[in-house]
């Protein structure tokens, strides 16, 4: 079945941050069935930066709509690989008579789907892009595929070298940074997920790294958190010039903005995976929620590019971590570049 042109359907049609961590999966998937046409359905805001992605074939919204169906039922699918279970999603799937159709073994949703994995993902016993990276070795399985290919590593996103290097001489020129020192973006954002990391604590990061070296600090931001931006860079202007990124609504400005920087510092967000979909290095915030930990949801960047620090719990409205020592271990990840 695996040696004639495959047309499969993935979908993952949430946010950015969990659509980036099933790039892994793509990845295996299309390595191990290169003559595939691999074909993602996702939500508005995750179209651009799907279309970034040379493995991925073909990029469809998901309107939620009537003309969804026809927009699928031309393609013919073989296979559909969905991520995350919906009742509506999985109705539509049977609907277009998929042949196989595989999707995590949860909620009611899944009496849809004719092939299923039992995961249990919230109980977070491994990271999130392992488990969807089961999903497809579990296809592999059905399709009787046996010699699997050694995935590659990232980046998942593709930026050449000369073109990141010319995006990097602009913004070091439109911001008035110092070209020989390193660029860190901090996003002190949640985007309306769990609970962050304080501006004084940010400021306070800044600050310490600061005694280091002079490095050049970005404050990147989404336009609704624009004003949260502001607020950080009142906060610590005196002590540390930094700078406000301009904020937009654009996942293409994202990710150029993201692919020029040495080190991204934020909460469990989509920026942050993103900066890790680049392989940039990273620095991550998580709370000690079972179904939000910092093992469930790390990045993928490779292992010796992330940092992660998980709620001490001192403190019911932010994250809390233990400064000095934070400090030290960022400092010696930066000293790594």
């Amino acid at each position: 079945m695996a040696r004639k042109n495959q047309k499969i359907l993935i979908i993952r049609n949430d946010k950015i941050g969990d659509f980036a961590l099933i790039l892994p999966a793509v990845v295996s998937l299309k390595e191990n069935i290169p003559n595939s046409t691999i074909v993602c359905l996702v939500s508005e805001n995750v179209k651009e930066l799907a279309e970034q992605c040379e493995f991925i074939d073909e990029v469809i919204v998901d309107t939620k709509n009537k003309m969804l169906y026809s927009s699928l039922k031309r393609y013919g699918f073989d296979i559909a690989i969905s991520f995350f279970s919906t009742f509506r999603i999985g109705y539509l799937l049977k609907k277009l008579d998929i042949p196989i159709r595989l999707a995590p073994k949860t909620k009611l949703a899944q009496i849809f789907f004719n092939y299923k994995l039992y995961q249990q993902r919230s109980s977070s016993k491994k990271p999130e892009y392992e488990y969807n990276i089961d999903l497809v070795h579990e296809l592999f399985k059905i399709i009787n595929l046996i010699d699997i290919k050694e995935m590659s590593l990232g980046p998942y996103l593709k930026y050449d070298h000369a073109t990141i290097t010319e995006n990097r001489m602009d913004f070091i020129k439109e911001y008035n940074l110092n070209p020989d020192k390193k660029i860190i973006f901090l996003h002190p954002g949640t985007g309306g997920s769990s609970k962050g990391l304080s501006l004084d604590d940010y400021g306070n990061i800044c600050k310490g790294l600061r005694n280091f070296d002079d490095y050049n600090f970005i404050i990147h931001c989404s336009v609704e958190e624009e004003q949260l931006a502001r607020d950080l860079k009142i906060s610590i202007d005196k002590d540390v010039t930094i700078r406000v990124i301009e904020a937009k609504q654009s996942i293409l400005y994202m990710l150029k903005n993201i692919s020029i920087c040495d080190m991204f510092i934020a909460g469990s967000t989509g920026p942050l995976h993103i900066a890790g979909a680049l392989n940039k290095k990273t620095v991550g915030f998580y709370p000690s929620k079972k179904s939000s930990t910092s093992l469930r949801w790390q990045t993928i960047n490779n292992f010796e590019n992330r940092l992660s620090f998980t709620d001490m719990k001192n403190n019911k409205n932010y994250i809390s971590i233990d400064i000095k020592k934070s400090l030290l271990q960022i400092q010696k990840l930066i000293s790594s570049i």
